[in-house]
C-alpha cells in the first residue's frame, strides 16, 4: 500500500492530495507542479501519481516552503503511520478492525461512535481514509459524509461504507452519495485492506 514506509521495499510515496495538505496548497496546484516538471512524480500501473518523500523535501527547500514534518530527516523519528478513522457504534466491530489495522497494516487508528464525534475527530485527527457505518447515533452515515464534504480539506479523503444491511437500495445510494467503497458486515479483514487500497488509489 502506498503512503506507508515498508523497510523491505524502499522509500515512502505520497499522493498529490497528501502533498497538498503538507504544503498548504490545493491538490490541483500540486498536479500543476507535476505537469510542469517542477515536482518529480511517479506513475502507478493505474496511472495515478505518487511522489517520493525525498522529492517533496527537495521541492520544499528549492521553493522556500516549510519542510513538512512527514519528510523532514530526523533519525529518531519513526515514519508516520497512515491514519484511519472508524465511525461506528458497535464496540466489537471497532475493536476487531482497529486491532487488525494496527497489527496487520501498521495504521494509526481512532474510533468515533457518533456523527457528532466523527466531526470533532476528523477536525483533530485528519484521517487519510474513513470507514463509515451507515446507521450511527444522531445522524446517519450519509449525513456525516455530506458534512465532511463541506470541508475542502476532506473532499478528497475516501470514505468506505460498512453496513450489515443487505439492501440494494442502500448499496445504490452509497454509490450515489459520495462514498468511495462499500463493505458488507461481517467484514472480511483481508478484503478491508484491498478496499482501502482501491479507494486511496482512486482518490489520488
Amino acid at each position: 500500500m502506498a503512503r506507508r514506509r515498508n523497510e523491505r521495499t524502499g522509500p515512502t510515496y505520497f499522493t498529490t492530495f497528501q502533498v497538498a495538505r503538507m504544503l498548504g496548497v490545493s491538490p490541483p496546484t500540486v498536479v500543476n507542479w507535476v505537469n510542469g516538471g517542477l515536482l518529480q512524480a511517479h506513475r502507478t500501473p493505474g496511472g495515478h501519481r505518487r511522489i517520493k518523500e525525498d522529492d517533496i523535501a527537495d521541492f520544499a527547500r528549492r521553493n522556500s516552503y516549510p519542510l513538512p514534518e512527514e519528510v523532514a530527516p530526523r533519525p529518531d523519528r519513526a515514519p508516520a503511520a497512515m491514519k484511519v478513522l472508524i465511525v461506528d457504534d458497535e464496540p466489537d466491530f471497532c475493536s476487531m478492525v482497529r486491532d487488525y489495522l494496527q497489527l496487520r497494516g501498521g495504521f494509526e487508528v481512532e474510533v468515533a461512535n457518533s456523527g457528532f464525534a466523527a466531526g470533532l475527530t476528523v477536525a483533530r485527527f485528519r484521517p487519510a481514509v474513513i470507514l463509515m457505518d451507515i446507521l450511527i447515533p444522531d445522524m446517519d452515515g450519509f449525513e456525516v459524509v455530506r458534512m465532511l464534504r463541506q470541508d475542502p480539506e476532506m473532499q478528497g479523503v475516501p470514505v468506505i461504507a460498512c453496513t450489515a444491511h443487505r439492501d440494494p437500495v442502500i448499496e445504490e445510494r452509497v454509490r450515489r452519495e459520495g462514498f468511495n467503497g462499500f463493505l458488507q458486515k461481517p467484514v472480511k479483514l483481508d478484503t478491508l485492506l484491498t478496499a482501502m487500497d482501491q479507494a486511496l488509489t482512486a482518490s489520488a
